[in-house]
Protein backbone atom coordinates (compact mmCIF):
# COMPACT_ATOMS: atom_id res chain seq x y z
CA UNK A 1 0.00 0.00 0.00
CA UNK A 2 1.69 3.53 -1.13
CA UNK A 3 2.83 5.87 1.89
CA UNK A 4 1.81 8.99 2.35
CA UNK A 5 3.92 12.54 4.36
CA UNK A 6 1.62 14.96 5.20
CA UNK A 7 3.30 18.12 5.94
CA UNK A 8 1.56 20.76 7.65
CA UNK A 9 2.33 24.47 6.95
CA UNK A 10 2.45 26.35 10.31
CA UNK A 11 1.57 30.05 11.09
CA UNK A 12 2.81 32.86 12.97
CA UNK A 13 1.87 31.51 16.55
CA UNK A 14 3.51 27.91 15.43
CA UNK A 15 6.64 29.98 14.25
CA UNK A 16 6.63 31.67 17.62
CA UNK A 17 6.75 28.82 19.30
CA UNK A 18 3.92 28.79 20.79
CA UNK A 19 1.64 25.84 21.70
CA UNK A 20 -1.48 24.80 20.58
CA UNK A 21 -4.10 25.11 23.20
CA UNK A 22 -5.27 22.41 25.58
CA UNK A 23 -8.34 21.84 23.33
CA UNK A 24 -6.83 21.91 19.90
CA UNK A 25 -4.17 19.37 21.22
CA UNK A 26 -7.44 17.18 22.59
CA UNK A 27 -8.99 17.12 18.97
CA UNK A 28 -5.40 16.33 17.56
CA UNK A 29 -5.08 13.33 20.20
CA UNK A 30 -8.29 12.04 19.03
CA UNK A 31 -7.72 12.34 15.00
CA UNK A 32 -4.62 10.64 15.57
CA UNK A 33 -5.86 8.00 17.36
CA UNK A 34 -8.35 7.21 14.30
CA UNK A 35 -5.64 6.99 12.19
CA UNK A 36 -3.93 4.72 14.44
CA UNK A 37 -7.33 2.68 14.77
CA UNK A 38 -7.52 2.28 11.47
CA UNK A 39 -4.10 1.50 10.61
CA UNK A 40 -2.98 3.98 8.60
CA UNK A 41 -0.73 6.09 11.04
CA UNK A 42 3.03 4.85 10.65
CA UNK A 43 4.14 8.08 12.60
CA UNK A 44 3.91 11.85 12.74
CA UNK A 45 5.55 14.55 14.85
CA UNK A 46 5.34 18.00 15.31
CA UNK A 47 8.51 20.62 14.47
CA UNK A 48 10.28 23.02 17.12
CA UNK A 49 10.35 26.79 15.26
CA UNK A 50 12.75 27.26 12.16
CA UNK A 51 14.57 29.52 15.52
CA UNK A 52 15.68 26.24 16.61
CA UNK A 53 16.64 25.02 13.20
CA UNK A 54 18.90 24.74 10.59
CA UNK A 55 18.94 25.19 7.06
CA UNK A 56 22.35 23.16 4.75
CA UNK A 57 22.71 24.11 1.11
CA UNK A 58 24.64 21.72 -1.23
CA UNK A 59 26.64 23.11 -4.44
CA UNK A 60 25.66 22.31 -7.55
CA UNK A 61 27.88 19.39 -9.36
CA UNK A 62 30.76 20.74 -11.41
CA UNK A 63 29.53 21.18 -14.93
CA UNK A 64 32.80 18.68 -15.81
CA UNK A 65 30.99 15.96 -13.90
CA UNK A 66 27.73 16.18 -13.81
CA UNK A 67 27.26 12.79 -11.90
CA UNK A 68 29.08 13.59 -8.99
CA UNK A 69 27.87 15.96 -5.97
CA UNK A 70 29.79 19.60 -5.45
CA UNK A 71 32.73 20.00 -3.45
CA UNK A 72 32.08 19.24 0.32
CA UNK A 73 34.26 22.28 0.90
CA UNK A 74 31.12 24.85 -0.40
CA UNK A 75 28.43 23.50 1.69
CA UNK A 76 26.40 26.11 3.96
CA UNK A 77 24.79 25.91 6.81
CA UNK A 78 21.95 28.83 7.63
CA UNK A 79 20.72 28.58 11.02
CA UNK A 80 17.07 30.37 11.87
CA UNK A 81 15.01 31.33 12.09
CA UNK A 82 13.64 32.59 8.09
CA UNK A 83 11.76 34.91 6.67
CA UNK A 84 8.01 33.28 5.64
CA UNK A 85 5.03 34.90 4.10
CA UNK A 86 2.48 34.69 6.53
CA UNK A 87 0.05 36.48 4.47
CA UNK A 88 0.28 34.80 1.65
CA UNK A 89 0.85 31.28 1.77
CA UNK A 90 0.92 29.94 -1.24
CA UNK A 91 3.33 32.43 -3.02
CA UNK A 92 2.87 33.17 -6.68
CA UNK A 93 3.30 30.23 -8.09
CA UNK A 94 2.28 27.77 -5.35
CA UNK A 95 5.33 27.39 -3.71
CA UNK A 96 5.40 26.96 0.59
CA UNK A 97 5.78 30.16 1.63
CA UNK A 98 5.17 29.09 5.16
CA UNK A 99 7.52 27.18 7.52
CA UNK A 100 6.88 22.72 8.13
CA UNK A 101 5.18 22.50 11.97
CA UNK A 102 4.67 18.96 11.94
CA UNK A 103 3.79 15.82 9.90
CA UNK A 104 2.09 12.69 9.71
CA UNK A 105 3.10 9.68 7.15
CA UNK A 106 0.29 7.67 6.08
CA UNK A 107 -0.62 4.52 4.15
CA UNK A 108 -3.47 4.79 1.78
CA UNK A 109 -4.62 3.10 -1.03
CA UNK A 110 -4.05 6.16 -3.27
CA UNK A 111 -4.12 9.78 -2.97
CA UNK A 112 -7.46 10.27 -2.90
CA UNK A 113 -7.87 8.18 0.59
CA UNK A 114 -4.85 10.40 1.82
CA UNK A 115 -6.79 13.58 1.03
CA UNK A 116 -9.85 12.29 3.10
CA UNK A 117 -7.82 11.35 5.83
CA UNK A 118 -6.28 15.15 5.81
CA UNK A 119 -9.90 16.47 5.33
CA UNK A 120 -10.68 14.46 8.80
CA UNK A 121 -8.16 16.74 10.67
CA UNK A 122 -9.24 19.61 13.14
CA UNK A 123 -7.31 22.22 11.33
CA UNK A 124 -8.23 25.68 10.31
CA UNK A 125 -6.10 28.63 8.80
CA UNK A 126 -3.27 26.16 7.63
CA UNK A 127 -3.08 23.69 4.76
CA UNK A 128 -1.51 20.86 4.41
CA UNK A 129 0.72 19.56 1.45
CA UNK A 130 0.39 15.69 0.50
CA UNK A 131 3.37 13.56 -0.83
CA UNK A 132 3.48 10.36 -2.13
CA UNK A 133 6.57 8.31 -0.69
CA UNK A 134 9.24 6.94 -2.91
CA UNK A 135 9.14 2.84 -2.80
CA UNK A 136 11.68 0.62 -3.67
CA UNK A 137 10.18 -0.55 -6.77
CA UNK A 138 9.44 3.27 -8.22
CA UNK A 139 13.16 3.80 -7.90
CA UNK A 140 14.84 3.00 -12.12
CA UNK A 141 18.25 1.72 -11.33
CA UNK A 142 17.99 0.03 -8.06
CA UNK A 143 19.75 -2.89 -7.86
CA UNK A 144 18.57 -5.83 -5.84
CA UNK A 145 20.86 -5.37 -3.45
CA UNK A 146 19.88 -2.05 -2.86
CA UNK A 147 16.16 -3.05 -3.03
CA UNK A 148 17.06 -5.82 -0.14
CA UNK A 149 18.84 -2.68 1.72
CA UNK A 150 16.34 -0.58 1.66
CA UNK A 151 13.88 -3.32 2.66
CA UNK A 152 15.42 -4.79 5.48
CA UNK A 153 16.31 -1.58 6.94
Amino acid sequence: MPRYLLLLHGDKDSEDGKMPSKDILEQMHAYNSKIVSAGALLGGEGLHATSKAARVSFPPPDPSNPTQPGSKSDITVTNGPWEYSMENPEGRSGESKRPVCGFWIIKAKDMDEAVWWVKKGPLAGTYVEVREIFECGDMPGMTDEMKELEENK
